[in-house]
């Protein structure tokens, strides 16, 4: 099975999340990203999928932030 990856990104002075080459929303701080990016994730994870959140550091590489089965279940709304 593939593995479903949402890569948060900076996109100017705001965060997207990248997900199969295409941009999805506009966050205004990397957290709140992230947050959505891992409950997307999470829900994709729930059908039987592998997923994983990966974020982009401060040397813009890409790092493991969550993986669906072996981190913590996303924050609660």
């Amino acid at each position: 099975m593939a593995l479903a990856t949402y890569a948060v990104v900076r996109a100017g002075d705001k965060w997207t999340i990248k997900y199969d080459k295409q941009n999805y929303g506009t966050f205004k701080s990397q957290q709140e990203a992230v947050n959505h990016a891992i409950k997307t994730a999470h829900r994709v994870g729930e059908k039987g999928h592998n997923a994983q959140v990966l974020i982009q550091g401060i040397d813009n590489r890409l790092h493991v932030e969550w993986v669906y089965g072996k981190s913590p279940d996303p924050p609660a709304d």
